[in-house]
């Protein structure tokens, strides 16, 4: 990818992997974009991996879907002691 992404960051950039334009080919009825090693190196995966897909604001972003579920793991465990923890913050506050 080059640079961050327009409007707000879905994830925190942390490292960047510069390369060239890659073009959209055609892949049986379907088209694909083929990544280089050096990109799926910064992603964490290697060929046979699923990856967690989102698609917003003309914007691809690609993530290991390990990577995902933990996040969504976290987000459930953190709202969840937010939620049980709701009495004791509104007193405090």
């Amino acid at each position: 990818m080059t640079g961050r992404p327009h409007g707000p960051c879905l994830v925190q950039w942390v490292q960047e992997e510069t390369v060239p334009q890659l073009p959209v080919i055609t892949v049986g009825d379907g088209a694909a974009v083929v990544l280089p090693a050096s990109v799926l190196d910064a992603l964490g995966v290697r060929v046979g991996d699923v990856v967690d897909v989102v698609v917003g604001d003309r914007q691809l972003i690609l993530r290991s879907a390990e990577d995902a579920e933990r996040r969504q793991r976290m987000e459930t465990i953190t709202q969840e002691v937010f939620e049980d923890r709701a009495d004791a913050y509104r007193r405090l506050a």
